[in-house]
C-alpha cells in the first residue's frame, strides 16, 4: 500500500537547491520563510500530496552572504596555476578555470594524452595562454584534486533526482540523511579545507632540488648541507603555521617558544605525507636514487649511539596509519604544534598564555576527531584515535632521539657555528 509522503528540506548547498527547484513535480511549495508566519500556515492541512521543498533565504541575506564569500577568497591562489582562486573545488582551492577544466577532463587517459613540448614538465600558469592539456591534468591530480569528488557530486544529483521521481513512493529517510548531512558541520569542513590546501601548498617540498643541494662527499659537509636543506623545509612549516589566525594572535614569545621546541617533531612527521610517494613529479627511479643518498649520509655519520632503523620504521608507521591522508597529517602537525612539552626538553620555558594554547590544542583535537568519525564508525574511530596517540609518543621519543644524534654529529665535527642558524634554533643550539 503506498503511502502520501511530505518532504521538508531545508539546505544551504546550493547545487541540492538549483536541483530542487528546477525539479517540475506536482504540488510542489516554495516557501520564503522571510514572509509573515501566517502566510505558512495555509499551507499545513488538507493536501497530504504537498512537498514542501525548501524554505528559501531573502534576496537581503543572499546578497549579504554573496558579499562575505566574495571577501572571503579575495586574498587566496589557486594552487594549480597561481590565479585568484574562487573556493575549494573537488578537495582543492582552485580558480574557475582549473576547477572547469578538471570536470572536464579528469575521465582522460593521462598517459594517452600527448605533452607539447614532449618533456613532460610544461608550465601550467595562468599567465600562459595555451597551457598543456597532460601537464595542467597531471598537476591536478598530484595536488590532490579528487574525480571522486566529481563523481560523488553526480551521485547526489542522481539521489535528489530519485526523491521526487514519484511524488507517491514511500521515501526511505536514510537516502535524504546519507544525501544531505554528514557529521561533520559546514564550518568543520571549510576549515578542514582550508588546512589541507594550505598544508599542501606550502609543504610541497621541492625535493630534486633538496637533493641536489646536498653534498655527500665528506662528513662535515653532509652535515652542513642538510642543516641548510632543512632549514628550507622548517621554513615552509612557519609559514604554514603564519597563515592561522589562531597563530598569529598569540604573544611573540609563546610563538618563538613553540616554534623553536615543537617543529622538529613535525618536520619528522610531515615525512609520512612525501617520503617515497610515486607520483607525476616523482617517480620510483628518483626515490631509489634518494636511497642511495640517504645510505651514502648515514655511513659518514657517527651512528654508534643511534639506532639508524628506528627514523624508518616510524615513517613506515606513520604512512601505513595515515594512508597519507593530507588532512590527518595536517591536523595532526597543528596539534604537535599547540602541544608544550612535546620536545621533553627540561630547559623548555614556561609559556605566557598556555589557557589559549590549550584551548587551540582541544579544537584542533575536536576537529580531528570529527573528521574520523565521519570517515569510519564509531568503534574502528576509537581504535584509530588510540593508534593515533600512540604514534604520537613514538614521534615525541624518535624527534628526541634524532635530535640528539644530529647535536652529536655537530659536536664532534665542530661546526656548530656553520649549521643554518633556523636549524641552531630547532636543534636547541642556544
Amino acid at each position: 500500500m503506498n503511502k502520501n509522503t511530505k518532504i521538508i528540506i531545508i539546505t544551504s548547498d546550493e547545487d541540492i537547491i538549483q536541483r530542487l527547484i528546477s525539479n517540475e513535480v506536482k504540488n510542489t511549495q516554495i516557501i520564503n520563510a522571510t514572509e509573515n508566519l501566517h502566510y505558512l500556515s495555509k499551507f499545513k492541512s488538507n493536501n497530504d500530496n504537498q512537498i514542501n521543498k525548501r524554505v528559501l533565504e531573502s534576496s537581503t541575506i543572499n546578497e549579504e552572504r554573496s558579499i562575505k564569500v566574495r571577501k572571503k577568497w579575495i586574498d587566496t591562489v589557486c594552487v594549480i596555476c597561481g590565479d585568484q582562486g574562487i573556493g575549494y573545488n573537488y578537495n582543492i582551492l582552485t580558480c574557475g578555470s582549473c576547477k572547469t577544466f578538471f570536470r572536464r577532463n579528469f575521465n582522460e587517459d593521462v598517459d594517452k594524452l600527448q605533452c607539447l613540448t614532449g618533456e613532460e614538465q610544461c608550465s601550467v600558469s595562468h599567465e600562459i595562454r595555451r597551457k598543456c592539456q597532460k601537464c595542467r591534468l597531471k598537476r591536478c591530480f598530484s595536488i590532490g584534486m579528487k574525480p571522486n569528488v566529481v563523481k560523488n557530486n553526480n551521485r547526489k544529483t542522481k539521489d535528489i533526482d530519485q526523491l521526487f521521481t514519484n511524488e507517491n513512493n514511500i521515501i526511505d529517510s536514510k537516502i535524504i540523511s546519507d544525501t544531505l548531512f554528514t557529521r561533520l558541520s559546514v564550518e568543520d569542513w571549510i576549515t578542514i579545507q582550508n588546512i589541507q590546501s594550505s598544508f599542501e601548498f606550502f609543504c610541497n617540498f621541492p625535493l630534486e632540488e633538496n637533493s641536489a643541494l646536498m653534498d655527500l662527499s665528506d662528513r662535515t659537509s653532509a652535515i652542513i648541507s642538510w642543516s641548510y636543506v632543512g632549514s628550507g623545509t622548517v621554513m615552509r612549516f612557519i609559514n604554514f603555521f603564519r597563515h592561522m589566525k589562531q597563530f598569529e594572535e598569540l604573544d611573540n614569545d609563546d610563538r618563538f617558544i613553540l616554534t623553536k621546541y615543537n617543529l622538529f617533531p613535525i618536520y619528522l612527521t610531515s615525512k609520512g605525507y612525501y617520503y617515497k610517494r610515486v607520483s607525476c613529479c616523482h617517480s620510483i627511479q628518483f626515490w631509489q636514487k634518494e636511497d642511495e643518498n640517504n645510505r651514502r649520509f648515514i655511513s659518514l655519520c657517527d651512528t654508534s649511539s643511534y639506532n639508524v632503523n628506528t627514523c624508518d620504521d616510524l615513517i613506515k608507521c606513520l604512512i601505513e596509519l595515515t594512508e597519507r591522508d593530507p588532512t590527518i597529517i595536517s591536523l595532526l602537525s597543528i596539534i604537535l604544534m599547540f602541544s608544550p612539552g612535546i620536545s621533553m626538553n627540561e630547559n623548555e620555558p614556561l609559556l605566557k598564555d598556555s589557557l589559549s594554547i590549550y584551548r587551540i590544542q582541544c579544537y584542533f583535537t575536536k576537529l580531528l576527531w570529527n573528521y574520523l568519525l565521519d570517515k569510519l564508525d564509531e568503534i574502528q574511530a576509537h581504535k584509530y584515535f588510540i593508534q593515533l596517540f600512540t604514534l604520537i609518543l613514538r614521534i615525541q621519543l624518535g624527534a628526541k632521539e634524532l635530535r640528539q644524534f644530529f647535536q652529536h654529529q655537530f659536536s664532534i665535527t665542530n661546526t656548530k657555528d656553520k649549521v643554518a642558524p633556523l636549524m641552531q634554533t630547532i636543534l636547541h643550539f642556544y
